[in-house]
């Protein structure tokens, strides 16, 4: 009997556990089936680090978006890896700035079924043409636009401009809430702790930048006219207007010699992080003015909700440091 007793205690303790292992089981299905708010951290992806980090400050407390874009290579010309072709299968809402940037996006986006944002299609965000011509004189510097627009050769750089980030806050939120309705009030209030801190990112950038307003110089490629377009500086000429093709030798010797008849006056020629910096110093060492280095996407600052408010104070200071020759 003793020997019945024992066992029956050891075979109820395993049912016990059984039941309270399903249990468990069902009580988490359960909580999954009835919790619509839980939002998978794969589901909300965003192309490039500036929006990647913007898309974290309204969605914080609610999930963590996924960066699809990343690295130092140029968003212009990459290959999309298999990681990325995941993360843009596995997501419901994508949110990149179009064809105008991060271009071989563009037809991995074409067969899915997430819920699409494209900044550069929202008619509050007012997107700029690229020039045409890769070298403008004091006359006519900002009025040489591509008549021919389409959605190709758009300036993808907005992010450049807080001014513009605020009017991208307002096209995000509107997106997320009609995609998760019951995050709506969560939404809205990361959204307006955001463009608080964005109003005095714009002030303290516009701030540093005053001294410079005026400044001309040369750029690797034209995408900076957003930049211009808030801190009142001017970009004189570019070395490509497009990154993927190698510079025109005639236009090479037309801007040596603009420079050195002191036609125009550039304080300094930038390269571009994610391009041949190389090849931009032996240009401005040739031209005998003073070298600089920018960075658009942030490549040595962590992806996340403070990202693009370091990206722009790490961008003014190195714009500062090329002007003034002490970079």
């Amino acid at each position: 009997m003793l020997l019945l007793h024992k066992f029956g205690d050891k075979k109820m303790k395993k049912n016990i556990l059984l039941f309270l292992l399903f249990s468990a089981y069902l009580w988490s299905n359960l909580v999954s089936i009835e919790s619509p708010d839980v939002v998978d951290d794969s589901e909300i992806a965003a192309s490039i680090k500036p929006m990647h980090s913007l898309v974290c400050a309204i969605t914080k407390g609610i999930t963590n978006p996924k960066l699809l874009v990343d690295g130092n290579f140029s968003p212009h010309h990459f290959q999309i890896t298999p990681s990325q072709a995941k993360a843009i299968k596995k997501a419901k809402v994508i949110i990149w700035i179009g064809p105008a940037y991060a271009k071989p996006l563009y037809n991995h986006l074409q067969n899915v079924d997430a819920s699409i944002l494209v900044l550069q299609n929202c008619p509050s965000i007012k997107i700029k043409p690229l020039r045409n011509g890769a070298f403008w004189d004091k006359k006519s510097c900002c009025s040489h636009y591509d008549h021919d627009v389409n959605q190709m050769n758009m300036d993808g750089h907005i992010w450049l401009d807080p001014e513009i980030m605020l009017q991208v806050v307002d096209v995000v939120l509107e997106h997320l809430i009609h995609n998760y309705p019951n995050h709506k009030e969560k939404l809205k209030a990361n959204a307006a702790n955001y463009r608080v801190r964005l109003k005095k990112l714009q002030s303290d950038l516009k701030l540093k930048m005053l001294p410079y307003k005026g400044e001309t110089y040369i750029i690797q490629h034209d995408g900076n006219q957003y930049f211009d377009e808030a801190f009142g500086t001017r970009t004189i000429a570019t070395i490509s207007i497009d990154p993927s093709i190698p510079p025109n030798a005639g236009h090479m010797l037309k801007l040596r010699q603009a420079v050195l008849n002191k036609e125009i006056h550039p304080k300094c020629l930038f390269s571009e992080r994610q391009m041949d910096g190389a090849l931009a110093k032996n240009y401005a060492d040739s031209l005998k003015i003073p070298f600089g280095a920018l960075d658009y996407l942030g490549t040595d600052i962590p992806s996340g909700e403070f990202a693009y408010e370091q990206i722009m104070h790490a961008y003014v200071d190195s714009f500062i440091a090329g002007i003034t020759g002490k970079a």
